[in-house]
């Protein structure tokens, strides 16, 4: 094999990269369509998906005036469908959306083939006319072939590629050897033939039929641009690949002709021009004269003598070699010998190796079209790239054979270019699949370039919008990220990273079961389970991801699930001392105490020496036998101690007195909020207003107006630059407080909304209404997050815990629930009051929720237990609203006109303040704790101090 002629492959394939296309002026179906309704139909399919791929990929730019009469309901659901995903909580959104994109890619794959199909179908008869036509002008076998090809009907889900073979006629008579030896040249067309077919074999045992043709081509007048346009006159809905050569002289000339489904165009490509076969015989002749000579003079090293050697063993090498040194002679001289004839003496070998030359640039040629066709139609990966190693390896390892490899490497970079906009949810497994290919090659850094394309891509997938270059870090990267769901990539990337000589694999279930502990030290808690989730999900006799997802699940209060997890660990290890005891511990939690006190029992039987197991027994059997003597004593205690103090505290808003009174609004206050840096008072009242106040002064600051009804709420976000208000009107709207402008309306509450609180870290709002659902808001954005269902009838309050992790509501059927922010799960309904719960709030340390009710008590409940530890009486009128201070003062307030003051350390009254005269419909407690502002119903606001 000639090496220098590689350079001419190399460019030729470089320049074919340049016609790579997916459709070659995509044929118009319309007129056809219209008259067919089984393919007006298929179009209609074809556009509905790329509807829906058009929403997956720009949802909040969508543009609904595209939708028809045609599909318009279906598009419509399939949107509403994408919007109840992302409400879910428990979806991964982002992977649904990719998933959902990678299987409309896939489904418009497949509609396109089956509407091509349909149209083979319906121009079958208009193509065999022409045939006819052809076949009375010419009797050529090639029309014959057309026929048949266009009667069969292939079962096949895959259509094959038809490959036509129009191979070069070569002249021989003007080579010397040929006049001495008329039969001793193969027949090169035979030897071209054969090549192929054997390639071709590869193809079909992989699944992709490739429809072999040779012997087709053999009119003289049917050749060149006229043949193309004629076959693909009769054949354009038939992929064909047509590989065509000509002599020119002592030249060749090949070109390719290729069109593939719906294409109203063939592409004809001049590959290769003026290929100088001559010389490439004229090469392997001095190459076989170069080896004589080394073998001569080993011969002579045996002690043969020279002039023998050349008599019985020189043959024509004797003849090229005394010609290759005067050729050497004149270019050290400087003379060009272009222009001389120095006619080598070629013979079956040089032909040999021309045959190899021809065939190896035919297979490259036809693999990379075979591939294009494939890739693109049926989302097949390539071969050619697995078959290179057999194909190249007579190739001594140079810098002619690299060039080649990069310009076909280049052929498939052009392919994955317009894949990339039609497929872009497959990338990285389409990459992955050409690097799987190249791995083949000694040479590995292909291979690697395509690996790190394709981690590239995955990352990029899966929102990283910032990716590192380096195949190390793309791995680390990979590994913060991946899911069970991946395995399948995972795998095949494994297999890659081994073929290449890298010992690093990933491990999927150990990368998860890692990440979840990294996430569960970081607080990270909803991560933990997720990635918990993951590693069992591959593993299911893993009892640690069992043991330590529980534990998780407990920490958020997710108890049930935890005892699940602590349950399934046992079974899998029946003597797990820390298992029964934190399964204990968590039935502790859910207040089923018999069954703690078994776990606790079954620890310490395993490891007597268990000392939490053992202390947490004795806690749970003095809360029972404390259980069982209010049980028969038949009573609560009034106020029980819930923090024990030794010295009690003086409170200063026990003897506050009104400061400030001023006629806020035009009729009653139904909330207020104060700033949070204790400067600003905000007011919504029943005329539709919201106003702010300089707390200080009572200066009207603003009005804030847009509302069409009742304000029933309003809330300070954490760093006082937003404030919330919800209204009847059933919507909330976010202000700029800096500008005194609305940011955003959230709609979402099919009822008034009767309460709003912002979450400790100001990024969530919580939402309460009449239509009886909490909903959970991204402030950032206005997205809704979440819905909450579980309350019977209307949410008159919410409220979060200081740490942000729960959220309580109070509602009209008189229970309060506790729930799970991250999860937006039920922790526990709390049950007590026989009246509406007005209002909720948390203790500052989180272990106690106080709830003011219509029943005219507040009661304190222990959050741990969710047990009821005393119910505060005072007020005999219903409680409307509650207050908690930065020192655990409570204050309340409702019906009966009177706000109270109450020490929720020992549940003790301190003291109660007058002089509403129409209820006291809200309070609010300065940060400091030093101002206390009162609404009532008459439109009055008081400020205390």
């Amino acid at each position: 094999m000639v090496l220098k002629f590689l350079k001419k492959i190399s460019k030729a394939v470089a320049e074919a990269a340049k016609f790579v296309t997916l459709k070659k002026n995509a044929k118009s179906t319309n007129i056809v369509t219209t008259k067919n309704p089984v393919l007006a139909k298929r179009k209609e399919n074809i556009q509905l998906e790329k509807l829906k791929l058009e929403y997956i990929q720009n949802q909040d730019n969508f543009d609904l005036e595209k939708l028809s009469q045609d599909n318009s309901q279906e598009l419509q659901a399939f949107i509403q469908i994408a919007e109840t995903t992302r409400l879910e909580t428990n979806i991964d959104f982002p992977r649904w959306l990719l998933e959902q994109e990678k299987a409309i890619q896939i489904e418009l794959l497949k509609q396109n083939y089956e509407l091509q199909r349909e149209l083979v179908a319906y121009q079958r008869e208009t193509s065999l006319q022409i045939i006819e036509e052809q076949k009375r002008l010419e009797n050529s076998p090639i029309w014959l072939v057309a026929a048949d090809i266009l009667n069969s009907d292939p079962e096949e889900k895959i259509l094959p590629l038809r490959v036509f073979f129009a191979p070069p006629k070569l002249v021989f008579d003007r080579l010397e050897a040929a006049n001495n030896y008329p039969n001793f040249f193969p027949n090169i067309e035979l030897t071209l033939a054969d090549g192929l077919r054997q390639f071709f074999i590869n193809y079909t045992a992989k699944g992709r039929e490739i429809d072999f043709l040779a012997g087709a081509w053999v009119s003289k007048s049917f050749h060149s641009e006229a043949s193309i346009k004629a076959l693909f006159g009769v054949l354009k809905s038939q992929p064909t690949l047509v590989l065509e050569s000509e002599v020119n002289g002592n030249y060749l000339n090949f070109r390719i002709a290729y069109w593939s489904l719906g294409w109203s165009k063939y592409r004809y490509d001049p590959i290769i021009s003026r290929l100088p076969y001559q010389d490439i015989l004229y090469e392997s002749a001095k190459l076989r004269a170069r080896r004589w000579l080394a073998i001569r003079s080993k011969l002579i090293a045996t002690g043969e003598k020279g002039k023998k050697i050349d008599e019985l063993y020189g043959g024509n090498n004797l003849i090229n070699l005394k010609k290759l040194q005067r050729e050497q002679k004149f270019r050290k001289a400087g003379i060009d010998i272009s222009e001389l004839d120095m006619n080598y003496i070629v013979n079956q070998k040089d032909f040999e190796e021309l045959g190899k030359f021809l065939t190896l640039y035919h297979c490259i040629f036809a693999g990379l079209v075979a591939d294009e066709y494939f890739l693109v139609e049926y989302n097949l990966p390539p071969i050619l790239p697995e078959l290179l190693p057999d194909l190249i390896k007579n190739l001594p390892e140079s810098p002619e054979v690299d060039e080649m490899m990069e310009s076909v490497i280049l052929y498939y970079q052009k392919i994955y270019q317009y894949l990339e906009i039609q497929r872009s949810g497959w990338m990285p497994e389409l990459t992955l699949d050409l690097a799987q290919s190249l791995a083949n090659l000694q040479n590995k850094v292909w291979a690697i370039t395509q690996i790190e394309h394709s981690l590239k891509y995955w990352l990029k997938s899966r929102g990283l919008s910032s990716v590192p270059d380096k195949l190390i870090l793309l791995l680390e990267a990979i590994e913060s990220v991946v899911k069970a769901e991946d395995l399948e990539y995972v795998n095949k990337l494994n297999q890659c990273l081994t073929a290449i000589g890298e010992t690093r694999q990933l491990n999927i279930m150990e990368i998860c079961y890692k990440r979840a502990v990294s996430n569960f030290k970081q607080e990270d808690y909803l991560g933990a389970i997720s990635d918990f989730d993951h590693a069992i999900k591959l593993n299911q006799n893993w009892g640690e991801a069992y043991y330590n997802r529980g534990f998780v699940y407990g920490k958020i209060g997710q108890y049930q699930a935890a005892i699940n997890d602590f349950t399934q660990a046992l079974q899998i290890n029946e003597n797990w001392v820390d298992a029964y005891n934190k399964r204990g511990d968590t039935f502790n939690q859910l207040g089923q105490y018999e069954q703690a006190i078994t776990d606790y029992q079954q620890a310490l039987k395993l490891q007597p020496d268990c000392e939490d197991a053992r202390r947490n027994l004795g806690i749970v059997q003095g809360v029972v036998a404390e259980i069982k003597r209010q049980q028969q004593e038949e009573i609560k205690p009034v106020s029980p101690p819930v923090q024990k103090t030794s010295k009690q505290q003086k409170h200063k808003l026990e003897n506050c007195v009104v400061t400030n009174e001023f006629q806020a609004h035009s009729e009653g206050v139904s909330c207020l909020a104060i700033s949070p840096d204790g400067q600003i008072l905000a007011s919504g009242s029943y005329d539709d207003t919201i106003k702010l106040w300089q707390l200080s002064t009572g200066e009207e600051i603003s009005t804030f107006t847009g509302h069409s009804d009742d304000v029933e709420s309003v809330a300070f976000n954490p760093n006082g630059e937003i404030l919330a208000s919800g209204s009847y009107d059933h919507t909330i709207k976010l202000w700029q407080l800096s500008t005194g402008k609305k940011i955003r309306t959230l709609r979402g509450h099919s009822n008034d909304i009767e309460s709003l609180a912002f979450s400790p870290n100001g990024q969530i709002l919580a939402s309460g209404g009449d239509d009886n659902e909490i909903k959970l808001w991204q402030v950032s954005t206005g997205n809704e997050l979440h819905t909450l269902r579980g309350h019977s009838q209307r949410v008159w309050s919410v409220a979060f815990s200081n740490d942000g992790q729960m959220l309580a509501s109070g509602s009209g059927d008189n229970t309060i629930k506790i729930w799970h922010l991250a999860t937006g799960q039920e922790i526990k309904t709390l049950r007590g009051h026989s009246g509406y719960v007005s209002a909720v709030a948390f203790s500052t340390d989180g272990e106690i929720l106080v709830s003011g009710s219509d029943d005219n008590t507040i009661k304190l409940w222990q959050l741990s237990t969710g047990l009821e530890v005393a119910t505060l009486t005072g007020h005999d009128k219903s409680i409307w609203c509650l207050a908690v201070s930065p020192d655990d003062t409570l204050l309340s307030g409702g019906a009966d006109n009177m706000i109270k003051i109450w020490q929720l350390s020992t549940g003790l009254e301190m003291g109660t303040l007058t002089g509403h005269a129409l209820g006291v419909l809200a309070v609010a407690i300065s940060p400091e704790g030093d101002f206390l502002v009162s609404g009532d119903g008459d439109g009055c606001i008081r400020v205390w101090r």
